[in-house]
């Protein structure tokens, strides 16, 4: 019998134990569990839970590691970019400083001319031509055709041609010429209406200049005529070689 409630009591003891012990150990794995949780929600190397994350700026941390993808606004760039810078037309000048800065003559030239045909039509074959001359001012204005200046100038020359064959007979007198020129550093380039005694007609010219002084220059060219209606022949044209000097006024 003493065994018997020997046996009673651990009996009882050890259930009392369990119950005891029981809800310590429930407790204590719940919190190792929950401690478990967080540390699975810590950002490595941040020391903040994942609950704080919700507003967090990914698209800011992206743009921060690898850079923005977005392209530069060009259209902004291209309308504040500057306009190309526009033309100024300043006072009118010569090709050349004047001779005359203060005058009214200043940006104009004067020129002597001689010239001789190399070429001519079918119906000027058989006439004789000479050295003709002649003089040539270019005024002191211009004017624009787009971004070109042009110059005018009038010139009075002399021009030449004899016909001994199959009839007697001479095409000569003094021509008035209006022109329009293009001016460069060294070429230049004209086209004039005028008339050659009593006969219209047209022209073209190309030049080259050079300067043995500032205000001086020699220019070399060939020069094509056009008349439309000349008595004996009717229309007839010639090409001549052509030498200026000059200075500019």
């Amino acid at each position: 019998m003493s065994n018997l409630k020997t046996i009673t009591k651990f009996s009882v003891s050890l259930i009392f134990l369990i119950l005891c012990i029981a809800p310590a150990l429930s407790q204590d794995a719940s919190q190792q569990d929950q401690g478990n949780g967080n540390d699975s929600l810590m950002i490595f190397g941040d020391g903040q839970n994942g609950s704080a994350l919700t507003d967090y700026d990914y698209e800011a941390l992206i743009k921060e590691l690898y850079g923005s993808d977005a392209k530069p606004d060009t259209a902004t760039k291209e309308a504040s970019a500057p306009t190309k810078k526009q033309r100024s037309r300043g006072p009118v000048k010569g090709p050349a400083p004047g001779l005359f800065k203060n005058s009214r003559l200043n940006g104009s030239y004067f020129s002597l001319n001689m010239s001789s045909p190399f070429a001519v039509s079918g119906p000027l074959e058989s006439w004789f031509s000479y050295i003709d001359a002649g003089a040539a001012i270019k005024f002191p204005y211009e004017i624009y055709v787009e971004s070109i200046p042009l110059f005018f100038l009038l010139e009075v020359s002399s021009f030449s041609f004899e016909n001994t064959f199959p009839q007697g007979g001479t095409f000569a007198g003094i021509a008035y010429i209006i022109q329009a020129s293009a001016i460069g550093d060294q070429s230049s380039a004209a086209v004039g209406f005028g008339v050659w005694d009593s006969n219209m007609g047209s022209m073209l010219e190309l030049g080259y200049r050079f300067r043995p002084t500032q205000n001086t220059f020699i220019r070399v060219g060939t020069r094509g005529v056009l008349i439309t209606d000349i008595d004996l022949i009717g229309s007839a044209w010639w090409a001549e070689l052509r030498l200026s000097m000059g200075f500019e006024l």
